[in-house]
């Protein structure tokens, strides 16, 4: 029996745009997957179009984020875990589109070898015009958070496709308003001492870009602006506990240059 893989997707006001998504979900050579999709309080017609996909097919799930979890993709996320079932997560945004063998090539090196915790891949971005703009996550160390500090690898939540039984105790901080998936991986990858990570070369997901991406005015929002600063406080505070010349070099500069941003702005 093939394992189920759970696609945990919150969404916003993107009817336009998921659809899309969930074509490219449908599309999976690999087709023992749930698809759990939650609503973090949309007003257009995810709703109506959410209908037209679960009765089409059953393997798709429609949730509304319950007032227990705080607004934002950050709540939305964590209850999409825990409505999930399957051995293997992965998280996925309702704008962008996986090739059809997005499941089955990340899923492959944990068949073939059982100690495998994360299986990760290369993706690109694309403009408004369908246009590539950049290609992430082309390569791999060996070493997750040197390759972080050298800006070689994205902790962007899409890449990873990880075992149920390693997530399980991690969760989205919902107070965060900015750098959450920093966060989470960050915790993720330092939570082990040992950890097998297995890099796909191959692009397996397209980030769009359009008028409605999260094109975040973080300089201009104090809420996201400390959430930045915390998240680089913490990752500072880590690699100074392991004596990481390098990566306190760079996460100092980010903590200052946080500090800096608000400061000029008169945010106190």
């Amino acid at each position: 029996m093939s394992p189920l893989v759970s696609i945990i997707i919150p969404t916003f006001n993107r009817s336009n745009l998921i659809s899309g998504t969930l074509d490219s979900v449908i599309k999976q050579t690999y087709i023992n997957w749930e698809c759990i999709i939650v609503d973090d309080g949309s007003s257009d017609y995810t709703d109506e179009i959410m209908e037209t996909y679960t009765e089409r097919d059953k393997r798709f799930k429609y949730y509304h984020r319950p007032s227990e979890h705080l607004s934002g993709g950050n709540g939305a996320r964590n209850y999409g875990f825990l409505k999930s079932t399957g051995k293997y997560i992965q998280w996925f945004d309702s704008d962008d589109i996986m090739t059809p063998d997005f499941i089955t090539t990340k899923i492959e090196p944990f068949l073939e070898s059982s100690d495998t915790d994360v299986v990760f891949s290369a993706f690109e971005n694309v403009n408004e015009k369908g246009e590539r703009t950049r290609i992430a996550n082309q390569s791999f160390s060996g070493n997750i958070l040197n390759d972080l500090v050298d800006c070689n690898v994205s902790f962007g939540p899409y890449s990873f496709l990880l075992r149920r039984d390693k997530v399980d105790q991690i969760k989205y901080d919902e107070t965060l308003k900015k750098n959450q998936d920093l966060d989470f991986f960050f915790r993720f990858f330092t939570s082990f001492s040992d950890i097998k990570i297995i890099h796909v070369k191959k692009i397996l997901y397209t980030v769009r870009s359009h008028s409605g991406s999260m094109t975040y005015q973080s300089e201009k929002d104090i809420s996201k602006m400390a959430s930045i600063y915390k998240v680089y406080l913490m990752v500072l505070n880590y690699f100074v506990e392991q004596n990481h010349s390098k990566g306190i070099r760079r996460y100092k500069y980010r903590c200052l240059n946080s500090l800096n941003v608000m400061l000029r702005n008169g945010y106190y």
